[in-house]
C-alpha cells in the first residue's frame, strides 16, 4: 500500500456530476501531488449513442466520434470548474460496459486508487452507477474510494475518525495499514471495530480458541476478540491515535452503521479481498451494503 496516491482514476457520468466525488479526488491527489485522470466511458452501442448527452443531433444519429469529443469537452469543463488547481488528464474509453471500461483504463493508466460515486441521486443514474461502482470494487487492482452522492457538497479536509472492521484471524492488515496513514495524514483517530458473532458457525472458527471438546461460549468470544484486537492495533496503528471497539452481534452490517454514527466516521476503509469460502463472500455482501447505505466515503482494498 502506497503511502500516498499518485494516479488517481475519476470515472465520470456526464448525465450526473458529483461535486462529492470530485472534491474527495481532489483532496487526495493535493496530499500526494499527484494526477486525477478524469474518465468517461464512451459507449460502443447505437442504443446508448443516441442518449441526448452526447449531442446525436450534431451527427445526424449515432456517432462515436462525436460522442467522444462531446464527452472530452464536458470532462475538460468539469476539471475547470473543480480542478482547477490540481494536476489532472482527461481520458475516454470505447465500451458497451461501464464497469469493464473503468477496469481496463485502471490497469492502461497504472492507476493506484479509483474515485467514483457509489449511487446517484434518483432514477436510472442510482441503478447504473451502484451496479458499475459493486462490479469495479469486485474486480479492482487498486483501492476504489466510492462516495455516496447527499444533498450537501462534502468539502474532506480531513478524516478524523476512521472505522476499520477488523477480522481478528490477522487478515486485515492491508485494511488497518491504509488507515494508519490516512490518520497520520490528518491527524485522525482509527477506530478498529471487531464484530463477535452470534452463530455457532462462526464462533466454532479457532480464532475464538475454543478448548478442545469444548462447545461455543459467546462470553470466551468477546474476551479473546478484545485481547486480540487490542494485539493488531498495538501493532498495525503505532504512532496514531487509536479506539479498539468489539461488539457482539448477529447482524454486523448494521453494527457497521451503528457505529459509524456513533463515532461520527467520516471514512470507512475495508478490505474486501484475499479471504476465502463462505468469509469471501460475506466480506463482499458486507462492502457492497456499506457502499449502499454508510453516510461516509468507502475505501475498500484487496487483501
Amino acid at each position: 500500500m502506497a503511502e500516498v496516491f499518485r494516479k488517481i482514476v475519476c470515472p465520470v457520468y456526464l448525465d450526473e456530476i458529483s461535486p462529492q466525488t470530485l472534491a474527495h479526488a481532489r483532496h487526495f491527489a493535493q496530499l500526494g501531488d499527484g494526477t486525477i485522470y478524469l474518465l468517461h466511458v464512451v459507449p460502443t452501442d447505437e442504443l446508448h449513442l443516441l442518449r441526448k448527452v452526447y449531442r446525436p443531433d450534431e451527427s445526424g444519429g449515432a456517432d462515436i466520434s462525436t460522442a467522444e469529443r462531446v464527452a472530452r469537452e464536458q470532462l475538460e469543463a468539469v476539471a475547470q470548474e473543480h480542478l482547477n488547481d490540481t494536476h489532472y488528464d482527461i481520458v475516454t474509453q470505447f465500451n458497451s460496459n461501464p464497469a469493464a471500461g473503468i477496469l481496463e483504463a485502471q490497469k492502461e493508466i497504472g492507476a493506484d486508487l479509483v474515485v467514483m460515486s457509489s449511487h446517484g441521486r434518483t432514477g436510472l443514474a442510482h441503478l447504473i452507477l451502484g451496479s458499475v461502482a459493486e462490479r469495479v470494487v469486485r474486480e479492482s487492482v487498486c483501492p476504489v474510494l466510492t462516495v455516496r452522492q447527499g444533498e450537501a457538497e462534502a468539502t474532506p479536509s480531513a478524516f478524523q475518525h476512521i472505522l476499520v472492521p477488523v477480522d481478528i484471524a490477522d487478515r486485515s492488515a492491508t485494511a488497518l495499514i491504509c488507515a494508519r496513514q490516512i490518520a497520520a495524514q490528518h491527524g485522525g483517530t482509527v477506530y478498529p471495530l471487531h464484530v463477535v458473532p452470534t452463530e455457532d458457525i462462526y464462533l466454532q472458527r479457532d480464532v475464538y480458541r475454543l478448548q478442545e471438546g469444548e462447545g461455543t461460549n459467546l462470553v470466551r468470544a468477546e474476551k479473546v476478540a478484545k485481547e486480540r484486537l487490542a494485539e493488531i492495533s498495538q501493532t498495525y496503528l503505532e504512532g496514531v491515535r487509536s479506539e479498539p471497539v468489539v461488539h457482539v452481534s448477529s447482524d454486523p452490517a448494521r453494527t457497521f452503521l451503528e457505529m459509524e454514527k456513533e463515532v461520527g466516521a467520516d471514512l470507512l476503509v475495508m478490505a474486501t479481498h484475499g479471504f476465502t469460502g463462505l468469509f469471501h463472500l460475506l466480506l463482499g455482501s458486507l462492502t457492497e451494503k456499506m457502499m449502499r447505505e454508510a453516510g461516509c466515503p468507502v475505501l475498500a482494498l484487496h487483501q
